[in-house]
């Protein structure tokens, strides 16, 4: 039996009509930084800890000697629309713990006034796009059909969400609410705010709020830089293979 903690942090009643936003870690961290930058532009009120069993055996150190915990936070947002926003550092590494933990945040979403759910993530393709393209995935055609009309893709050749973000959705389904997961393309091997930003812009108009995305696109610009930095170190090193002087023995082969 996968055992779950709720540390409360601070008293606060259900919001009105809210939504329930997913921002663990994923592919990119895309629905994490897309979560982290609604928390601190909105001034987000942490609310709720949780812990659990299934979640990786360690503390993560930080570079002033302290020590994370691994958990997931519950944050609410009153304005400019009622959010109930997850938030955390890791999701559960089994099969049941994943389903027992999404099952547990819907029912603290719907707790504290959650009326339908947004799952944030990332879907790898191996490469930088300029504009990365953002998938939707609903319980309802309806809002599938809705939020395609923003710019939002259906991805043709079907395939699986996996973990809390499309957990979620059946637990939300479970409990009466529908559910959406929008999926913003990144390379998957970097943490990409470019995508986050994607995510954002949709999830904004529909929802129907305004939100700045100044740091965000800061963030890209520095992410950008250094990938600049990497192919011209990478395409250096090229040429300096290149300039080496083959010896008889290299090119002897056997066949």
């Amino acid at each position: 039996m996968v055992k779950i903690i709720e540390k409360k942090i601070n008293d606060a009643e259900p919001l009105n009509d809210a939504i329930l936003i997913e921002g663990l870690p994923g592919i990119g961290h895309v629905g994490r930084i897309a979560a982290e930058h609604l928390i601190h532009e909105f001034n987000g009120e942490k609310v709720l800890e949780l812990y659990c069993d299934d979640f990786p055996p360690q503390v993560l150190v930080n570079n002033d000697g302290t020590v994370e915990f691994m958990n997931n936070e519950i944050y609410l947002i009153k304005e400019p629309v009622p959010m109930v926003v997850v938030l955390g550092n890791t999701q559960a590494l089994s099969p049941a713990g994943q389903y027992h933990l999404s099952q547990k945040i819907v029912e603290i979403g719907i707790r504290y006034g959650a009326k339908i759910t947004y799952t944030l993530g990332g879907f790898g393709i191996g490469k930088i796009k300029d504009t990365p393209a953002v998938y939707v995935a609903s319980t309802s055609k309806e809002l599938a059909d809705k939020i395609s009309k923003l710019g939002a893709e259906f991805r043709q050749d079907g395939g699986s969400i996996i973990g809390a973000a499309g957990l979620m959705l059946t637990f939300s389904k479970l409990n009466g609410i529908e559910g959406v997961c929008l999926m913003g393309e990144t390379p998957g091997y970097l943490v990409d705010p470019k995508s986050a930003r994607r995510v954002l812009e949709i999830l904004s108009k529909f929802v129907g709020f305004e939100v700045s995305m100044t740091e965000l696109e800061e963030r890209a610009k520095e992410m950008e830089k250094f990938l600049e930095k990497i192919k011209k170190f990478e395409e250096e090193a090229i040429k300096q293979q290149q300039q080496i002087p083959a010896r008889e023995e290299d090119l002897r082969y056997i066949g």
